[in-house]
């Protein structure tokens, strides 16, 4: 009785399964576990499905039905891969949201160890593919200055700063943004109309940052001291306005220092200056008290302070010594 049990539960484990999967002709060189591994299944499945006895005997041309879930149904999509250096075809089939199986299955590939650099692989039809890139907008490039010699304005075309315009015309920066009462020097909006002299009729208004009254600075300012810097127009008296001093722009390490337009403020010394980016800013200079002070980009002032590097120290001994000359 247990001789025939044994018996029938072999036969059933041998006979073909009812299958509605696909087909895959066996190729030249195939092995049981080749095909197995190609498709995603197991040696025993295939053998049971197909009815074989011998997993190590299969033949060239002979048709094998696969076990349901095989990935021999998927098909290709557009999408295609190129093998890269590096690749695997787990690292592949993770990229696209797919299964190594599937890979498999749409390129015949008998391990899923094994893809080669350069070989082009078809996708699944559900593979995840990556979005094309949008072609980036080509940068415009920016208007060059262009000078006129007889102008007496400049409207600002694009990629201009007040900085180029002002270098162009050779006249201060802090005249531009006096002539045309400018909040913000570092922005100045595309279109712009900008008067490069004021007229005859425009009240003096000194071409100074806006600063908060402070105490005049000593010999011993304190640390929170700032440069005094006043403006006031007369709005009673028309007078003919001064006009800046010819640029003369002298280096001191980051800065460009515009020379000939130094002003007495309060008992300090300020001039218009450059930074290294182009950015137009004040440099202060006190000589009783030996110290300097600029202002950020804010265009408030920054803290009193004894010179700390070099360029400072030349900045601060070469204006004291044209103030007593």
């Amino acid at each position: 009785m247990r001789r025939t049990l044994l018996a029938l539960l072999a036969l059933i484990a041998l006979s073909p399964l009812p299958s509605g999967a696909a087909n895959v002709t066996v190729r030249a060189g195939d092995t049981l576990s080749d095909i197995a591994a190609r498709y995603g299944v197991s040696v025993g499945s295939l053998m049971r499905v197909n009815g074989l006895r011998d997993s190590n005997h299969v033949e060239a041309g002979q048709t094998l039905r696969l076990p349901s879930g095989a990935a021999a149904g998927v098909t290709a999509g557009k999408g295609r891969h190129t093998v890269r250096s590096g690749d695997t075809l787990g690292a592949i089939a993770l990229q696209y949201r797919v299964s190594e199986r599937q890979l498999m299955a749409l390129n015949g590939l008998a391990s899923a160890d094994h893809v080669e650099q350069g070989q082009t692989l078809k996708l699944p039809s559900n593979a995840v593919l990556p979005k094309p890139k949008t072609a980036a907008k080509p940068k415009l490039k920016p208007v060059p200055v262009k000078a006129n010699p007889n102008a007496t304005s400049h409207t600002v075309a694009r990629g201009q700063t007040l900085t180029q315009i002002a270098k162009a015309y050779e006249i201060p920066v802090a005249s531009l943004v006096s002539v045309n009462s400018i909040a913000d020097p570092n922005q100045v909006t595309v279109g712009t109309k900008l008067m490069l002299r004021a007229s005859e009729t425009q009240p003096h208004t000194a071409a100074v940052p806006e600063t908060k009254a402070q105490p005049r600075p000593q010999p011993q300012p304190t640390a929170k001291a700032k440069p005094v810097i006043t403006a006031k127009a007369n709005t009673t008296k028309t007078e003919p306005a001064i006009q800046p001093n010819k640029a003369e722009w002298k280096t001191y390490g980051p800065l460009q220092v515009d020379w000939g337009n130094w002003q007495l403020m309060g008992g300090s010394e300020v001039a218009p200056t450059l930074n290294s980016d182009g950015q137009s800013l004040y440099v202060a200079v006190n000589c009783s008290a030996g110290k300097i002070n600029v202002t950020g980009a804010n265009g408030s002032w920054k803290t009193w302070i004894a010179p700390q590097s070099a360029f400072e120290r030349d900045l601060l001994k070469d204006r004291c010594k044209s103030s007593k000359g």
